[in-house]
């Protein structure tokens, strides 16, 4: 009995040993996709915050909105999206809330926009964030600039407003804005005979005073602000394009307008163009995150940008909306970035001049 006991009792030992071996592995590989995700964890139910930077109803708001309803779904975890209108200072307000006292951790992303590197090039007060340290996540257009006037003001070409003795025109302008540094660069460089009007959040409210007679017009994004808003107005002739802020003429743009190699006397006018309208502007509608979001989730949240830029549905909303999507992302913008923010010291005082005129 006890050799045929100690018998079972062996070869229930066998069994037990090889059914252990025959499951271990099946645990130990199972797919990647069931391990735990730390990002997805993390976002798992949460909220994230997409702050804009100006008012409702302009270029930026109007693209946020449209990401906000697609970007969740390719966050790991699929938090939901909202939009926050945090406006003041042409989105210095909300550039300086990100960088330092909302949350770090992922769950808020600000639109702001790409003018404001050069108020921190010229050392402008309020200026509380240090550019080249944002965690840049995506732009969906580069922004292409033209100048308008409504034509009650009776002007339509760029040489009636030049000089002295030039029609005097007055624009609209966002401080640290396109709006602003175009009407500066125009009247301190090429001596436009400007009545600059600074002061309104954003382009709706300076689309408004356009409207109702406050000001004759502004120099404000083609793509992502006066074609969603104006485009019949450009092409019927109510609004005036005198000129097209740009290397070649812009798509879609269904008047002919002087470009910049058209406009000014001196390649050092168009220079300083470039350096204080154009470039900034090619990052104008960015995204950025707090420094301090940990890497994993900047990169996913950068990867979610990527893949919502590339959602049928996205794109189909954005066709019938009529925004144009040509982004680019992360280290291509900072590039943009750090080259502005260190251009040559006589370059920088140069523009500054021109743009922050005493």
């Amino acid at each position: 009995m006890v050799g045929t006991r100690s018998y079972w009792i062996a070869f229930l030992a066998l069994v037990l040993a090889v059914g252990c071996t025959r499951t271990a592995p099946t645990t130990g590989s199972a797919p990647a996709s069931q391990a735990p995700d730390a990002v997805a964890s993390f976002y798992q139910g949460k909220t994230v915050r997409l702050v804009v930077g100006f008012p409702p109803g302009g270029g930026y708001d109007t693209y946020t909105r449209m990401i906000a309803r697609h970007l969740g779904k390719y966050i790991p975890g699929n938090p939901m999206v909202i939009v926050e209108n945090v406006t003041g200072a042409g989105s210095m307000v909300a550039a300086n809330q990100v960088y330092n006292t909302l949350p770090k951790d992922g769950t808020v992303v600000a639109n702001i926009g790409g003018p404001l590197v050069l108020e921190q090039l010229f050392k402008a007060d309020g200026v509380q964030f240090d550019a080249a340290k944002f965690r840049y996540l995506a732009v969906p257009v580069r922004d292409g600039y033209v100048f308008v006037v409504h034509r009650r003001a009776g002007v339509t070409s760029l040489d009636e407003i030049m000089g002295p003795t030039g029609k005097q025109i007055s624009l609209a302008g966002v401080p640290s804005s396109g709006l602003e540094a175009g009407a500066l660069l125009f009247k301190e460089v090429l001596g436009a005979n400007i009545r600059f009007v600074n002061g309104y959040e954003g382009t709706a409210p300076a689309r408004l005073a356009i409207e109702g007679g406050e000001v004759d017009g502004f120099i404000n994004s083609w793509p992502s602000s006066v074609k969603l808003t104006n485009f019949d107005d450009v092409k019927d002739g109510t609004w005036v394009v005198l000129a097209d802020v740009n290397t070649e003429p812009t798509k879609d743009l269904p008047v002919r307008a002087p470009t910049l190699g058209q406009i000014g006397s001196t390649e050092e006018q168009r220079q300083l163009l470039r350096l204080g309208l154009l470039y900034p502007n090619a990052f104008g509608k960015v995204y950025v995150a707090a420094p301090e979001v940990p890497e994993a989730r900047a990169q996913a949240l950068e990867a979610a940008f990527k893949q919502a830029f590339q959602d049928p549905e996205l794109l189909a909303e954005a066709a019938a909306a009529k925004l144009d999507i040509d982004p680019f992302f992360g280290n291509d913008i900072k590039k943009l970035v750090v080259e502005l923010l260190t251009m040559p010291e006589a370059t920088r005082t140069r523009l500054q001049a021109a743009m922050r005129p005493t």
